[in-house]
């Protein structure tokens, strides 16, 4: 009986203990399962704070502060010498002699080329004999016109002493009349093929190409055996191209916009890409009264005027013609002027707004985009506060890196130059930004990164 007793207290305390592992397993279950659930609420909530923030614009900035500044006209061409003469002979024929290469250099009235001078030495000599002819024709009609004088003279003598009749003496006269005329002819034709003879001389002279001026050969077009014709027959052939290379200029061309600005006597940075470390010193000698359309009919098209830069600081034969070029024409300058970075400046309207959600934002950027530029004040956004502001701002002159402000700033404001994504579209008045210059933001500092 104590037996059964024991046994039966042992499977209850067993049983109960079961009990009591499973309870313990539930609670402890539903404990995870409760925190789960909390720090899914707390994430939740956590986002959707987070969203509700407003996101600051990332920028850079820099002080608007004053700088002497040059206004330039950049414009790209070519390089080209002052004085370039082509070469054609002035008669037709076969070139026998061209004693110099492309590149050489030569002297006024060297020997450039030869022309075969065969036709032209016959026709030559044909003269030199009609010549002979025409002078022993004269020596004939001379001697028979002073026969014919003589003859006359003794037929005045006779007809006054009655010893001959008036027809004979005029017979005689007549006979005198025409060996003069004759004499007179023989000249007249010693006259004619003297011409002639000049002209075969000059004929001759031209089969010898000479060079007008001292210069280089830069380009020779023809070669030794060719044929050439001569300027005399329609515009000729050309031989070869002189250039004085001691006086070269740089011929750009400047868009119809900036042409105005110019003025003769500016002066001109320019650089040659065949010299990327080298700035050659130009001024302006020359800016062309009409225009050249450039691409007409298509959207690539033009309106250029070209302008002539005098380059100084180069050796003789050092420059080439057609090296490509690019030249920045100062134009104006002035000193101790209110600046802030071009990067800075922008033109579109700037609505103001309290809170602007990233919807509302993004909206108005696209009325921005949208609106013609043309019609849109131009801007500038300063910091203040923390959050953006635009200020509306006249300017005036510009280089490549900063432009003046005439109006709508005092100095010393801090101006947001970057990115170019927020200047242009994303900043608003009161838009939370956040600044990074990463030690850009003064002139200093920026000097030192370039």
């Amino acid at each position: 009986m104590v037996t059964v007793i024991s046994s039966v207290k042992t499977q209850t305390t067993t049983t109960k203990t079961v009990v009591d592992k499973i309870k313990k397993k539930k609670r402890r279950n539903r404990i995870i399962w409760i925190s789960l659930i909390a720090l899914v609420a707390i994430i939740v909530v956590l986002i959707v704070v987070k969203s509700g923030k407003e996101k600051a614009i990332t920028v850079q900035t820099e002080k608007a502060s004053n700088r002497t500044i040059t206004e330039v006209v950049q414009a790209t061409g070519k390089i080209q010498p002052e004085t370039s003469v082509k070469i054609s002979p002035e008669v037709s024929g076969e070139i026998i002699h061209l004693p110099y290469k492309e590149g050489a250099i030569v002297k006024k009235n060297q020997l450039l080329a030869e022309i075969k001078p065969t036709a032209i030495k016959a026709q030559y000599q044909a003269g030199v004999a009609q010549m002979e002819g025409a002078k022993a024709q004269v020596e004939q009609a001379k001697a028979q016109k002073l026969t014919a004088d003589l003859t006359l003279k003794r037929a005045k003598q006779l007809h006054e002493k009655a010893l001959s009749s008036d027809a004979d003496l005029e017979q005689v006269q007549q006979a005198y009349d025409v060996a003069s005329a004759n004499y007179n002819s023989a000249q007249h034709n010693v006259g004619y093929y003297q011409n002639n003879l000049t002209l075969f001389s000059e004929s001759l002279r031209k089969t010898s190409v000479v060079a007008p001026m001292d210069g280089y050969i830069t380009q020779l077009i023809s070669q030794l055996g060719e044929k050439v014709v001569g300027t005399s027959q329609f515009a000729g052939t050309q031989i070869m191209t002189v250039s004085d290379l001691s006086v070269m200029n740089a011929i750009v061309d400047v868009d119809e916009n900036d042409v105005v600005n110019l003025k003769l006597g500016d002066t001109a940075r320019v650089t040659i890409d065949a010299f990327p470390n080298r700035s050659f010193v130009g001024t302006v000698i020359e800016v062309a009264n009409s225009a050249e359309l450039k691409g007409t009919g298509t959207q690539d098209q033009s309106t250029n005027f070209q302008v002539k830069i005098r380059l100084a600081g180069f050796q003789t034969g050092e420059l080439r013609p057609g090296m490509s070029c690019t030249a920045k024409i100062e134009t104006k300058t002035k000193a101790d002027i209110l600046t802030v970075p071009i990067m800075a400046v922008t033109r579109r309207t700037v609505e103001t707004k309290k809170d602007v959600t990233a919807d509302q934002a993004s909206e108005v950027g696209k009325k921005q985009t949208e609106s013609e530029e043309d019609k849109s004040p131009t801007i500038v956004f300063i910091v203040e506060g923390g959050r953006a502001k635009s200020v509306q701002v006249k300017t005036g002159i510009s280089n490549n890196s900063y432009v003046e402000i005439l109006e709508g700033l005092k100095g010393g404001e801090e101006v947001i130059k970057g990115n170019y994504s927020a200047v242009s579209k994303d900043l608003d008045d009161k838009k939370l930004i956040k600044i990074d210059n990463g030690g850009y933001g003064t002139p200093k500092a920026d000097e030192k990164k370039k």
